[in-house]
């Protein structure tokens, strides 16, 4: 006599998934990122699904800033850049013009040590980026999604959808050496003059890849919250935008 089995039990009986080789992960990020993170979630992330994503982000950070230093026109203009910052500071009274000279004269004898100071950085700063993200989604998600997933799903997430921020990265530095501008990205800025005014800092948000890493991350979190697309964007969208407004008004260096 046969039993009829019902869905669950079904399931039950279910092989187990095996997580996607990360070479399909890499590449699947740009090309089906649903199926990456329906696997991700399913199959439990490793440790090498947030560790790679990372170590890409910060070698192509550390190399990005070093080939934009070894080009003299894009060193200008970084250097004439931060010169009329100083003397904006100089003229708003939050810097002595003894220390804007100083300031410059720094930043043009870029060397040696100013290169390890910069690889320290983006050693040290793009993980503590990529915590600080991810633990405000982590905590967002719980909050108002009523959902409990652990904070190394969301920490794997957002470091794939970073192999995008990662190719943003390269893009712009390429647009650096064809405009020879240090600050050229893949947004609107690029056909504005660098400026700390508020409308350039804008439009230089709305970079590319930016906002598709942030589309691939959201569709992340709808796969780990297991909510629907439309709430996952307007959750990750809505703190982006919040970001957006919080930068443009308050200085952090």
């Amino acid at each position: 006599m046969t039993e009829n089995l019902q869905p669950n039990q079904e399931s039950s009986f279910s092989e187990e998934v095996k997580p996607m080789p990360l070479i399909d992960k890499i590449s699947g990020i740009f090309l089906s990122p649903s199926e990456v993170y329906e696997n991700l979630v399913q199959s439990k992330p490793r440790t090498l699904d947030w560790l790679v994503p990372l170590a890409f982000m910060i070698i192509v950070a550390i190399l990005s800033t070093l080939l934009k230093f070894s080009d003299e026109r894009i060193k200008d203009s970084l250097i004439s850049f931060q010169a009329q910052r100083f003397e904006q500071l100089v003229e708003e009274g939050k810097m002595t013009q003894e220390q804007a000279d100083i300031a410059r004269e720094r930043l043009e004898s870029f060397g040696g040590a100013q290169k390890i100071f910069s690889a320290v950085g983006a050693l040290i700063g793009i993980p503590i980026v990529f915590l600080i993200v991810s633990l405000v989604y982590f905590l967002l998600g719980r909050l108002f999604f009523k959902v409990d997933v652990d904070f190394m799903s969301v920490f794997s997430i957002y470091s794939l959808s970073s192999l995008i921020g990662t190719a943003g990265i390269i893009v712009a530095t390429l647009l650096s050496f064809l405009t020879g501008s240090f600050f050229a990205s893949a947004s609107p800025s690029i056909f504005m003059e660098p400026s700390s005014s508020k409308l350039y800092q804008l439009a230089s948000k709305f970079e590319i890849f930016s906002i598709w890493q942030y589309i691939v991350f959201a569709i992340g979190m709808a796969k780990a919250f297991n909510k629907s697309y439309s709430l996952a964007f307007a959750l990750v969208f809505g703190v982006w935008a919040i970001w957006i407004v919080i930068s443009l008004f308050i200085p952090f260096g």
